[in-house]
């Protein structure tokens, strides 16, 4: 236990009297790396997987079992209705809604790789930088399933705001982001495609495969850079 102590106390005082220093461009193209990494992202929102296929996740203790804590929403400044009328001072908060947020996007292949990008500076003279690179693959598409909201819609906040300062509710579905209003569920003529769902006007669901061929480099610049 002795020795160690020792060996910590000298590791720490060999490292105080080290200090770091910036390396410049020519250092940096002195120094070997090792290869490149291939990344695989998956970022998944309010979804589930159900026999290969992505569905929202709205059933029983799915984290969207509670649909109005899978919104988003937005409220502007000096939006209000009050006496059933637009107002810019008070009144209900209103609220743009987007309601069943979800979405899963899949990046099969991310290569990330440093790189001497060659160039030449206003003065004709050619430099070399360390450059950070990605690439994509066009064999390996990045794959975009259900990605959007089910309805656009307007809430309004049960309560009343006055001054920019709320009132206040002790109770969350006051609050117009969180109300829930669906159709009706019944086999009722003309389009079932509504019923049972949520209210609104506009709903956006994005499905495909985003395919890119190409790399981007990344770089610290200054002055003697034409893009700088």
């Amino acid at each position: 236990m002795k020795k160690l102590s020792i060996l910590l106390m000298t590791t720490l005082l060999a490292l105080q009297t080290h200090a770091l220093e910036a390396m410049n461009d020519q250092d940096l193209q002195a120094v070997d790396g090792q290869a490149g990494a291939d990344l695989a992202l998956k970022l998944s929102l309010n979804q589930k997987e159900e026999n290969g296929q992505y569905v929202f996740d709205n059933g029983d203790g799915g984290v969207c079992q509670d649909v109005e804590f899978c919104r988003l929403a937005i409220a502007l400044n000096n939006r209000y209705i009050k006496n059933g009328q637009p107002d810019s001072v008070s009144g209900n908060k209103l609220w743009l809604v987007m309601k069943g947020v979800q979405g899963t996007v899949h990046i099969q292949k991310l290569g990330l790789d440093g790189v001497d990008l060659s160039y030449r500076s206003d003065g004709g003279t050619e430099k070399i930088k360390a450059a950070m690179q990605l690439s994509f693959d066009a064999d390996k598409p990045i794959l975009i399933r259900n990605l959007g909201f089910t309805a656009l819609d307007f809430g309004q906040d049960k309560f009343a705001t006055t001054g920019g300062v709320e009132a206040g509710s002790s109770i969350l579905s006051d609050y117009g982001y969180l109300q829930v209003t669906k159709y009706d569920a019944s086999n009722a003529p003309k389009s079932v495609y509504d019923h049972g769902r949520e209210t609104g006007f506009m709903g956006l669901q994005m499905n495909g495969n985003l395919v890119l061929q190409g790399k981007i480099m990344m770089f610290g610049c200054d002055s003697s850079h034409a893009r700088c």
